[in-house]
This record gives structure tokens, C-alpha cells and sequence, in this order.
């Protein structure tokens, strides 16, 4: 199917372009529209796509992924030729594995369903559990109302602002990567990275935006993005000593209609299991819970 004779049972092999079009007719549907999205939106490219072949027939193909303008991967997955998929090939995620290293990767991250079967396995590859994650998706009805409060889009601040601000309103964060990265870069690095991580994800700068206070003081911001193509919640936060009131739903309400509005019927939010104020926030604000999965990282 790929144009070759081959004598061993499995082949792995780094895609090109020449095999997009195999790839369209090989794949399950969903997992071609994915990958399709993803190439358009720059998320990864044919070389950085392993193919694994059964006597020239599809059985997988292995994704590393990145944001648009980062260069160099920061998450895999894993795409089927049926759509009932299968079990951890670990020569493949091998592969994949020196793939990113050959990318300049320094870290690689991975995500499975909370009953995944194959820990072992994942941690075999030297992936270590990261965190326990929900998955949210908005409905459209958010009631929640805060009295006193605006809201304005965060490009009327400068950069150093925004940065101060996602640095204050992750103090005492009950996120897990908020707590790690805080303690290996700094609490202010690790905002800057986050600002300069959300601003090469794709995105209309009029979703982003700082909630004021009556007297015009930044108390919390909301920085929705394209991640590989699903608008999600990159980043929302309030500041400490406003919390508790209202604020992350205040934000979430006003930005659904502008999301709405630009042809996004709804919008996700990946909650760590850990943050149960962010969880709580989401559901007062008419968001569902969709599934929970595991995040595994993986230091290169």
C-alpha cells in the first residue's frame, strides 16, 4: 500500500508527504479529521509522523504535537486504522521518543483514559504520572451574575502586566503543573512562560481579557486558545484575594457569546484534579463533565 514489498512483519518509518494521501484513506475518520487539522494548523508536520506498517498496511501512526510557532514537540498521540484502536507498540513509541529528541524536545507529554490498562507499560517507557485531569465542555448556560465588575480585552496592558497578573493569580494555586513549574522556573518565569506558550497557540486576541474591579484594579483574566484545534481554556485565574466571588464565572459568561459568535458552538477546559475551586467554577457556570484522563510526562 505504501508502494514497497516488505519481508518483516512490522515496518516503522517516518511519514512524508507522499503518504498524507494513504494516510486519508488508512485512517479511521476521526483520526484523519484530527490529523488534518492539525497539519493545517501547523500543529505537526509529515516528519514528525511514524507510521507503523503490517506488510505495507496501516496499523497506527504515532503524532508528536506542538503549538503553532514553538518548533518542537510537546505531546504524542496515537492515531488507529480502526477506531476501537489497540495496545501499546513500545518499539513505536520508541521511535517516536528519539523523534522528539532529534526535535530538540525536552520534555514529552502523553494522555490516557483514568482506567487505562497499560501503566506498566507507559512507565517501562519512562514516563512518570504527572496528574489526574477533567475534562469540561461548555453548554451555553451560564447564569451567574457579578454586580461591580468589567471586563476589557488584556491587549490594553502591556506585556509586563499581563505577565504580573497570571503570576498573582496563580499564587497558592491548587494546579499541580502551576506548583512544579513554580518551583523549577520561579513564580514569575513560570508566568512569563505561560503568556508566551498561550500566545503561539492560535487564538483572536478579542477573547482574551482582565477582569477590573470598581475601581479599576486587575482581579482576574481569561486567555482561551486553539489547542490542536479545540478551543479551550489555556488560561484563567484570579487573584487571591478576590476569590470566591464570582469572578471565573463572571469571565466565563461574558466570553461564550464572543466565542459563539466567531463559530464555536462551545468551549473546554482541562481542570487538574487537584484544583476543586476551578472545578466548582466550571459547573456553577453551566460547563459539563466530560471524561477525566491521565497526563504522563516525560523528561528527555
Amino acid at each position: 500500500m505504501f508502494g514497497t514489498e516488505f519481508l518483516e512483519p512490522l515496518i516503522y518509518k517516518i511519514a512524508d508527504d507522499s503518504d498524507l494521501k494513504i494516510l486519508r484513506s488508512e485512517l479511521n475518520p476521526e483520526g484523519w479529521q484530527r490529523l488534518a487539522v492539525w497539519l493545517e494548523l501547523s500543529c505537526t508536520k509529515p516528519s514528525w509522523i511514524i507510521l507503523n506498517l503490517a506488510r505495507g498496511a496501516l496499523i497506527e501512526a504515532f503524532v508528536l504535537l506542538t503549538h503553532p510557532g514553538y518548533g518542537i514537540p510537546l505531546e504524542c498521540v496515537r492515531l488507529f486504522r480502526e477506531p476501537t484502536g489497540g495496545s501499546i507498540d513500545s518499539r513505536l513509541f520508541q521511535f517516536g521518543i528519539n523523534r522528539a529528541k532529534i526535535c530538540g524536545a525536552r520534555e514529552l507529554f502523553y494522555s490516557t483514559p483514568e482506567d487505562c490498562s497499560e501503566k506498566e507499560l507507559i512507565r517501562e517507557l519512562g514516563f512518570s504520572l504527572w496528574r489526574e485531569v477533567y475534562c469540561y465542555k461548555s453548554t451555553g448556560r451560564v447564569t451567574a451574575a457579578v454586580a461591580d465588575y468589567r471586563w476589557v480585552e488584556a491587549e490594553m496592558f502591556p506585556q509586563s502586566e499581563v505577565i504580573s497578573l497570571i503570576e498573582r493569580t496563580s499564587e497558592s494555586s491548587d494546579d499541580s503543573q502551576t506548583k512544579y513549574y513554580h518551583h523549577a522556573l520561579g513564580s514569575y518565569a513560570d508566568a512569563k512562560l505561560t503568556l508566551e506558550t498561550m500566545q503561539l497557540a492560535s487564538h483572536d486576541r478579542r477573547w482574551w481579557h482582565v477582569a477590573l474591579s470598581a475601581g479599576g484594579q486587575q482581579v482576574g483574566l481569561v486567555l482561551p486558545v486553539l489547542e490542536y484545534g479545540e478551543l479551550k481554556i489555556g488560561f484563567i485565574g484570579v487573584v487571591p484575594d478576590f476569590r470566591s466571588r464570582g469572578i471565573a464565572s463572571f469571565l466565563l459568561k461574558q466570553l461564550l457569546p464572543l466565542v459563539k459568535n466567531s463559530g464555536y458552538p462551545a468551549i473546554c477546559a482541562d481542570v487538574d484534579q487537584r484544583n476543586r475551586p476551578m472545578r466548582r467554577a466550571l459547573v456553577k457556570s453551566g460547563f459539563n463533565l466530560e471524561h477525566r484522563k491521565l497526563e504522563w510526562r516525560l523528561t528527555l
